[in-house]
């Protein structure tokens, strides 16, 4: 790797050409794409490593991290400079976590069209073209939807389709009026399904419970489907979790029968120590770690197992993020005393990026 890397810089400073707006090491900058990104050394640009380290490295990419060039860094009198490389940065939509207003729920709340726009709901081939809706999932851009790697692990169930904008399950009608506005539902196929490398489908503490889905075509942003934002700013991802209030949203089981709502429900839950969820889950052998979440455990309001992969959400100056993933909880929900495992989706940040984005843009 550090060979490859020297080489990379030796051919882009052979090929230098002064630029008319030369920039300095960490100034903001946009590829010839128009993606914004800092200019840096190749050898802390990510992107730029993980594109130089492909075994069908050519010309051509040589060529390509040429257009990236945005300047030069002097380290002194008598040694060459080094070229820095617009790298293209992971980052929210500027239309994220807004609401149109200002496997698992339980004892929750109707939640109205537009309310939390990002939610989805997974649909699966269940054998002989009866489609099944089983889990839920955030659309975080416009192409990538976060959901559990569980929900994506039985290979019997074939996931076809994300739907976004299901007003209602059992309803025959594809469209709703709502304030005089016609809200469709819209389904998008999925191109590529990447579970985590680590996701431990047989162990009882489900580690490393996520999963990433690229939809067949992109996502059109309006008032009724947009992302939700990811925990990117280290203020935000420093926020604490015991004693807050989080939202989750989804599909799930009711209070009123033993099976799925066919409207999106959402309920508040609070943060709690993850010795909480080893505590009640000890019998199972569970033991969380700093990537899982322990949240709920208040009676009658839960998560529940027809929303595994749904979006557990916080409130930020006025937008949400996504803090967690709906992994597994108690069998009967809405429990007292029995709270929700959740994944970590800020132990995540750096693998959500290799995949939706370095990888992406090679």
């Amino acid at each position: 790797m550090k060979w490859s890397v020297c080489l990379l810089v030796v051919c882009l400073s052979a090929t230098f050409l002064p630029a008319v707006h030369t920039l300095s090491r960490g100034e903001p900058c946009h590829t010839p794409t128009g993606t914004p990104g800092t200019c840096e050394l190749v050898r802390e640009c990510e992107y730029a490593r993980k594109l130089q380290s492909l075994p069908d490295f050519s010309s051509y990419d040589i060529e390509y991290l040429r257009s990236l060039k945005c300047g030069q860094l002097k380290l002194g009198l008598r040694k060459p400079t080094k070229p820095l490389v617009c790298c293209p940065k992971f980052g929210n939509s500027v239309s994220c976590g807004a609401q149109t207003m200002g496997g698992r729920i339980t004892y929750g709340e109707e939640t109205e069209l537009g309310e939390y726009p990002w939610a989805g709901l997974l649909y699966f081939d269940a054998g002989r073209h009866k489609l099944v809706p089983k889990c839920g999932g955030a659309l975080v851009t416009e192409r990538y939807v976060i959901t559990a790697a569980h929900c994506t692990a039985d290979p019997i169930w074939k996931l076809e389709f994300v739907r976004f904008n299901e007003f209602n399950k059992s309803s025959t009608d594809n469209c709703t009026i709502r304030d005089d506005r016609e809200i469709c539902r819209m389904d998008f196929g999925v191109e590529t399904i990447t579970p985590h490398p680590e996701y431990g489908r047989s162990e009882s503490s489900a580690p490393n419970d996520i999963c990433i889905l690229r939809l067949a075509a992109d996502v059109s942003f309006d008032a009724d489907l947009r992302p939700i934002c990811l925990p990117l700013e280290p203020d935000v991802r420093r926020l604490p979790i015991v004693g807050e209030t989080f939202t989750v949203t989804g599909w799930g089981e009711t209070e009123h029968r033993r099976r799925a709502s066919d409207i999106q429900l959402h309920v508040d839950i609070p943060g709690l120590e993850n010795e909480a969820c080893n505590s009640v889950y000890a019998v199972a052998n569970v033991t969380l770690t700093h990537k899982q979440l322990c949240v709920g455990g208040l009676n009658r309001m839960d998560s529940c197992r027809g929303d595994s992969g749904g979006p557990l959400m916080r409130s930020v100056g006025g937008a949400w993020y996504l803090v967690g993933v709906v992994s597994f909880g108690a069998t009967k929900c809405g429990t007292r005393h029995l709270p929700g495992v959740y994944t970590n989706v800020v132990q995540y940040l750096d693998w959500l990026e290799m995949v939706m984005f370095v990888q992406h843009y090679l």
